[in-house]
């Protein structure tokens, strides 16, 4: 009792430059010779047919992993900046609520360091700088 195999292969039709031969080789071999810049031999008169290791195919492939590390870089590199902007950014902010607090007190003649309110402060301040804006 015999088992009965069926397989589909496609074939790529070729024609030897040097003999003349017409043969057939799997498609999806040629591909990958295509691909990797490989070769194989015209089974009549055995000349190597092919592609050159160092086809456009393969220069075009390692520009573009060169890119792909470029672009990822610089997308890393402005995800650093933005995140250290932000930090910044929060700190700026946290700073211009202290000073204005700050500027606040001595306008209402709170002395910074012990707390005390001074009359003699707030009466100069009132007197002397009435446009005294605390949140410039």
């Amino acid at each position: 009792m015999g088992v009965v195999i069926s397989v589909k292969v496609e074939l790529a039709e070729m024609n030897c430059g040097r003999c003349g031969g017409t043969y057939a080789i799997n498609e999806a071999y040629r591909e990958k010779q295509q691909q990797c810049g490989g070769s194989w031999n015209c089974p009549y008169c055995m000349v190597g047919w092919g592609y050159a290791n160092n086809s456009d195919n393969a220069e075009l492939k390692r520009e573009l992993e060169k890119e792909k590390k470029r672009r990822k870089w610089a997308e890393d590199s402005a995800a650093a900046r933005s995140k250290e902007l932000n930090q910044v950014s929060k700190k700026l902010s946290a700073q211009k609520g202290v000073t204005t607090r700050l500027k606040n007190r001595a306008k209402a003649g709170v002395c910074p360091c012990c707390n005390r309110t001074f009359k003699q402060l707030a009466d100069h301040m009132k007197n002397k700088h009435p446009d005294f804006d605390p949140k410039q």
